[in-house]
């Protein structure tokens, strides 16, 4: 029992150093991991212009985390495990949906943005007038990202150095097209307000194929959940309906390499399906 208690004092002792020693250290383990992770969380809420908290979210993750496990050693109940698994991915989830969600949005409102800075381009030459005149009639997110193209403008860059760093900021393929038909179209000093109409045009046809697109996997991917959920569900019932009937694939090598296959089979075929039923536009 002595050396039981001193042994987990061992272990208890080696992971607090481990712990203190890669947090305290900028060049440890875990305070480079965390770095990484509140540096992403800041990414992200600079693309969606909001307050930068990833090093409060981070620490908020890990004090959460640790209050979890140190309630499991009390309680010994396995729920709380759950629930510091759900505190170390659900605030990075959420994120990650925030920002995809609003790359969506600017993917929709990219084709009326072209159209509109088309149009506008019919009655000034300066790409910076029609991205104020443009600004005025676009809605958020977008609007954000022109409205910030604009003060970089006001404060020494280039309109081509602007648009560039609002696509990279935003993330968005529809928008990082118009953007590229705006710098070619000054480059090769082509007719860029027809330049920008035909993408406009181009945009709004391959958002409709998309929105198709999605339509037909959701569709594909429902059907995909019930075979999956009926062909589990009938693994689960079948014994309690037939009792004995997994017993000779149990008992038997033969048995259990062909519950091997199927089980095998059961997976491949589902991750077939989730590999096919994903969008292709």
């Amino acid at each position: 029992m002595v050396l039981k208690i001193v042994g987990l004092a061992l272990v208890w002792s080696g992971c607090a150093s481990f712990l203190l020693v890669s947090t305290t250290d900028p060049r440890g383990l875990l305070r480079r991991a965390g770095s990484a992770y509140a540096a992403g969380l800041d990414t992200d809420f600079r693309a969606m212009f909001m307050p930068e908290r990833g090093g409060e979210i981070a620490w908020m993750q890990v004090v959460a985390v640790v209050a979890c496990i140190a309630c499991h050693a009390i309680v010994r109940v396995d729920a709380v495990l759950g629930v510091a698994l759900a505190a170390a991915i659900v605030p990075r989830a959420i994120v990650t949906a925030h920002v995809r969600k609003r790359r969506a949005k600017v993917d929709a409102q990219a084709h009326g943005f072209a159209l509109a800075l088309a149009n506008t381009l019919k009655t000034t030459a300066n790409v910076r007038d029609a991205l104020r005149l443009t600004a005025d009639v676009s809605q958020k997110p977008l609007r954000d990202e022109i409205d910030t193209a604009l003060r970089e403008i006001r404060v020494g860059s280039t309109a081509e150095e602007a648009l560039l760093a609002a696509s990279a900021r935003a993330r968005s393929p529809a928008l990082d097209v118009v953007v590229s038909a705006v710098l070619i179209g000054q480059k090769t000093g082509g007719d860029l307000p027809r330049i920008l109409e035909g993408t406009s045009s181009s945009l709004r046809e391959l958002k409709r194929l998309e929105e198709l697109t999605d339509r037909v996997t959701k569709s594909a991917k429902q059907s995909l959940m019930v075979a999956a959920a009926l062909t589990a569900g009938l693994a689960i019932m079948l014994p309690r309906v037939v009792p004995g009937f997994f017993d000779p694939f149990i008992a038997t090598t033969s048995g259990r390499v062909v519950a091997s296959q199927c089980v095998l089979a059961y997976v491949v075929a589902l991750f077939l399906g989730w590999r096919f039923t994903r969008k292709s536009i």
